[in-house]
Order: C-alpha cells, then sequence, then structure tokens
C-alpha cells in the first residue's frame, strides 16, 4: 500500500508512470533508500519522504536514470547544423541563437550542442543555451564539466582532443564551452515551466515524454510547444514521435533524424506539410481524413472508421492493396493516440502476413507507447530476426533496453548499428 502511494506521488509531482521503469525498479530504489536511511517499515519511510523535500529529492535522484553521453544519436548534430546554417542563420545574421536542452542529466546534450554549433562556424555571442534537469545531484556534475570515458561512446571521437583536458580526475571541458550553458533546476512538468522565458529557437527533449504518464506527456507537449518560437524545431526521440501528431509541430523527420517544426499558425495541415506520411504510402484522401481534426471526437471515430476502417476490395486494386491499406490505418491511428485500435489492426494484419518487418516494427512502437516493454522488445527482435539490417528496429530495441537498464545489450545494438553505418 505505502509503496503504491509513492508511486502516486512521482505521478502527481514528476508524471512518472511506474509502468515505464517498472514496479520493482521503482520498489528497488525506495527500499534502498529505506536502508541508506535506517528505516525498516516503508509505512514510516513514506512520512519521512512527505516531511522531507531533501529525502524526496533524493528519491528522484534513485529513481531517474540519467543515461547520456556526447553527440548521442548524431544525425541530430548535423541536422541541427544544417539548420542553422542553412535556414536561421541567413535570417538572423546579428541575432542569437536560443537553445533548451531538457532534461538535460549531467550536460552531454547541452555541451555537445554548444559544440555543434561552434562547429558550424557561429560565435559564442550569438549562442545561448539553458539546460534544465530535476536533478540537482545532475546538475552539479554537469556543472563540473569533468567526464569518464563513458561519456564518449559517439562514433567520432575526434572532438574529445579539441575541446577536453585528459586529467588523472577525468576529461575537462575546456571553458570556452563549459561557459555557454546555462543550468537550470526545474521541473518539465510544472505547467508554468519557464514561464517568463523568451522563446526558443531549437528545443532538445529527447527520451522524456516515454516515462510520463498520459495526462503528464499531453500537458508537457504543449509546454514545449509553447516554449518554440514558430518555425523552431523540436528534437525528440524515436518513439516520441507519435504523441505529436496532434499539435502545430510537423514532422520534418530526415533519416535517423526525429524533429519536429513549429507552424506559423495553428491551422488544419494540409497534405502537402506531410511528406513523411506520403512517403509511407498515405494518399490525398487518407491525409485529408486525417487532418479533420477540429471535429468530435464521436464524428472522428466514424469518419475514420467509415472511410479507413472499413475499406472492402470493391474500392481497392487487389487483396495486395487491402493489406497495405490495414498497415497504413494501423500507423494512422497509432500517431493519433489510439493505440487500442492500432494494436488490434497489427495483430489482425500479422495473421495475414506474418512476414512483414514494418508490421512487427509498428507493433513495437505501439507496445512501446502503451508501456508494454516486453511485449515491444519481442516484436522489435522479430523485426530484426526478418530484417537483420534494419536500422530503426535495431535503434527501437536499443533505446528500449537502455530504458530497461540492459546497458550490457543496448551496447551491443548500438554497437551493431554502428557497423552497419561503417558499412
Amino acid at each position: 500500500m505505502a509503496q503504491s502511494v509513492i508511486e502516486a506521488l512521482l505521478r502527481s509531482k514528476i508524471g512518472l508512470d511506474a509502468n515505464s521503469i517498472g514496479a520493482d525498479a521503482i520498489a528497488s530504489a525506495i527500499y534502498q533508500r529505506m536502508a541508506d536511511c535506517g528505516i525498516t517499515d516503508i509505512t514510516n519511510y513514506l512520512g519521512k519522504l512527505q516531511a522531507s523535500t531533501q529525502e524526496w529529492e533524493t528519491l528522484i535522484d534513485s529513481v531517474i536514470v540519467p543515461e547520456t553521453w556526447f553527440f548521442r544519436e548524431p544525425e541530430s548534430f548535423v541536422f541541427l547544423k544544417h539548420y542553422v546554417l542553412s535556414e536561421w542563420l541567413p535570417k538572423n545574421p546579428q541575432g542569437v541563437l536560443r537553445v533548451l536542452s531538457v532534461p538535460c542529466a549531467t550536460g552531454e546534450e547541452p555541451y555537445s550542442i554548444a559544440i555543434a554549433l561552434l562547429e558550424a562556424g557561429l560565435n559564442p555571442t550569438n549562442i545561448y543555451i539553458d539546460a534544465v534537469d530535476i536533478s540537482k545531484k545532475c546538475l552539479l556534475k554537469a556543472q563540473g564539466a569533468i567526464y569518464n570515458q563513458y561519456s564518449f561512446r559517439s562514433n567520432s571521437r575526434s572532438f574529445q582532443e579539441r575541446y577536453f583536458q585528459a586529467t588523472e580526475a577525468g576529461y575537462h571541458l575546456c571553458k570556452q564551452v563549459k561557459y555557454m550553458v546555462n543550468f537550470i533546476n526545474g521541473n518539465l512538468a510544472d505547467r508554468d515551466f519557464l514561464a517568463d522565458t523568451p522563446l526558443y529557437d531549437v528545443v532538445f527533449c529527447r527520451n522524456l515524454l516515454i516515462y510520463f504518464d498520459l495526462i503528464t506527456k499531453e500537458r508537457t507537449i504543449q509546454v514545449l510547444e509553447r516554449l518554440l518560437k514558430p518555425e523552431g524545431l523540436l528534437f525528440v526521440g524515436h518513439a516520441e514521435a507519435w504523441l505529436l501528431f496532434k499539435t502545430q509541430l510537423l514532422s520534418v523527420r530526415q533519416h535517423s533524424v526525429v524533429a519536429h517544426r513549429k507552424s506559423k499558425a495553428c491551422e488544419n495541415i494540409s497534405k502537402n506539410h506531410h511528406p513523411n506520411l506520403q512517403r509511407q504510402g498515405f494518399t490525398g484522401k487518407n491525409i485529408d481524413i486525417l487532418n479533420r481534426r477540429q471535429l468530435p471526437e464521436k464524428n472522428h471515430s466514424k469518419l475514420v472508421t467509415q472511410e479507413r476502417l472499413n475499406l472492402t476490395p470493391q474500392n481497392l486494386r487487389s487483396p495486395i492493396d487491402l493489406k497495405v491499406n490495414l498497415l497504413e490505418t494501423a500507423r494512422a491511428l497509432a500517431d493519433q493516440g489510439r493505440l487500442n485500435e492500432a494494436l488490434k489492426l497489427c495483430n489482425n494484419y500479422l495473421k495475414q502476413n506474418q512476414v512483414s518487418t514494418e508490421a512487427y516494427l509498428l507493433l513495437g512502437q505501439v507496445q512501446q507507447a502503451m508501456a508494454q516493454n516486453d511485449q515491444a522488445a519481442q516484436s522489435f527482435q522479430k523485426a530484426i530476426y526478418l530484417q537483420p539490417t534494419h536500422e530503426e528496429a535495431l535503434t527501437h530495441l536499443a533505446l528500449l533496453k537502455e530504458h530497461q537498464g540492459d546497458m550490457d545489450s543496448a551496447n551491443l545494438l548500438w554497437q551493431r548499428i554502428y557497423r552497419l553505418r561503417k558499412g
């Protein structure tokens, strides 16, 4: 009972969905804290937790896992530099690029952003970076800017020689980069998060939303939208892209990059703004249906049911088209957050086609979004079995293994991805 209360507190205060990391992981953190405090009864620990701000902060540090390293998912930083040089800088030759990294963990991401922008040719005076995390312990390490070799797991380490000095204590980041980042203690789950802060051109918020419950996910996305300038970029994790469908954030997915751009005005998205959907085989009619988002939910559900789900051979060219549209419909429903329906369609599709890599990949994404992490891992593994070089499936499984704390398996998968990219 007391653990359920603590899980409820974690949900209400930081939006943590216990299913995202598992009740066992939370229990382990609780009992470790009880041992550290010399408390043997969990009810007594709950009382201490409610009475002590310091103990609350320490428990949060025990529950969250700040898994990060320099230039994690390097394609995102390549895309950032391309965006700055090709779009932002020509429009703002004397401006200041404002960037937010949240959560920043122990600082590897915001410092990677700073290095990437310097190497893109920007002057430090034209760069402003805020880095926010809920953990004061992580922020202290980030501000110290001293790292061990484990923080350097990217494909290229040439930047390590240029910006770090090796010492007995670890690798010291140079002062130029260190002083470019402003660290802030804050909770993104708060509705008023950074309420008085000027808007940002770029926001990095990767692999955080998957830990939140649905209500906190929706509220957090609204906060991220509020913080971003029109036409600004938001980088999220691979497993989080579907959460942004019902927003004014338009997908600009390119290769392995998962980024979204805030539209100039909140309006229905035209089919021309959905190149990613068109690449996946959606027709203009399909996309028009998805864009009717201002209809009442009841009517919207009926519309999708009539025009997408009741597809018949009479309005399709062949039985193959029926299968393809079934999978497309599942993907569209997942993008809308209608996960139970998407799950059912994925399973129905797989009954007809048991060797579909894309179906197992989509099934895994839906299961992960529903916090069915073990089932999701099995689906990603089946996709990889069918197509061993499928980078997106490998990436999803690697990230999932990280979230589950299985770093050995995750690192093996990242090495496999790296070898694939090396050719």
